[in-house]
C-alpha cells in the first residue's frame, strides 16, 4: 500500500461514479451519432502493425490532451468548481477514477472524439486503447503500486506517480505517462 489506508467509499462516491458512467455512455452514443453520420470513419481492415502504432499514437496523443487538460483543471477556480471533489481522495480506493463532476468526464470524451473525428482509426485500435485506459485509471487509484521502482525510468505513469499528484496537486499531471511532466517542468518522483 502507499498510503496507510484507502479512502473510504462513501455513498456520494458511488453515485458520482455512476453518473461517471452515464456521462462516458453519453458520450459513447454522441460518437456512434458521428459514426453513423460519417463524421468518425473507422479502418475496417487495419494490419496488425498499424493497429499496435495506432494505439500507440491513442495512447500518448491522449496522455497529452489529458496532460492539458488536467493542468487546466487545476486552475484555482475550475479545480473549487469541477476537480476538488476528486482531490477529495487523497488517499485513493476502486472508485476514485470515476468520482469525477459530469463535465470533466464529457470533457475527457470529447478529447478521444476529437482524435476519432481526425484520423480514421480502427475499432480494434479504439478498443484496445480503451481497455488501457480503463485498467490504467483503475491501478492507477488502487493505493497499490503494480510496477517495479524501476519503471519511472522508462517515463510510465505508475501507481506511485499518479499517487504523488492526490499528494501534491502542482505535480504529476499525466496520466500512462510522465513524458509531459519532465517535458513541462511538472514531474516529482
Amino acid at each position: 500500500m502507499l498510503q496507510e489506508q484507502n479512502h473510504p467509499v462513501t455513498k456520494s462516491d458511488l453515485y458520482l461514479s455512476l453518473l461517471t458512467v452515464f456521462c462516458n455512455s453519453l458520450v459513447m452514443l454522441f460518437g456512434a451519432f458521428l459514426w453513423k453520420n460519417n463524421w468518425i470513419v473507422l479502418d475496417t481492415d487495419p494490419s496488425a502493425i498499424s493497429v499496435f502504432l495506432e494505439t500507440i499514437a491513442l495512447i500518448l496523443l491522449m496522455d497529452l490532451l489529458m496532460y492539458f487538460f488536467h493542468y487546466a483543471a487545476h486552475l484555482p477556480f475550475v479545480y473549487k468548481l469541477l476537480h476538488g471533489r476528486h482531490h477529495e481522495h487523497v488517499s485513493t480506493n476502486f472508485l476514485s477514477l470515476f468520482v469525477l463532476h459530469p463535465f470533466e468526464t464529457i470533457g475527457f470524451g470529447f478529447m478521444i472524439l476529437a482524435l476519432l473525428l481526425s484520423y480514421d482509426f480502427s475499432i480494434i485500435s479504439i478498443s484496445l486503447y480503451l481497455l488501457i485506459n480503463l485498467i490504467w485509471g483503475t491501478i492507477g487509484h488502487l493505493n497499490r503500486e503494480f510496477f517495479p521502482a524501476s519503471f519511472d525510468q522508462f517515463f510510465v505513469g505508475t501507481t506511485r506517480f499518479h499517487n504523488q499528484h492526490h499528494l501534491d496537486g502542482s505535480k504529476n499531471f499525466g496520466f500512462y505517462t510522465s513524458i509531459w511532466d519532465r517535458l513541462f517542468g511538472t514531474y516529482r518522483s
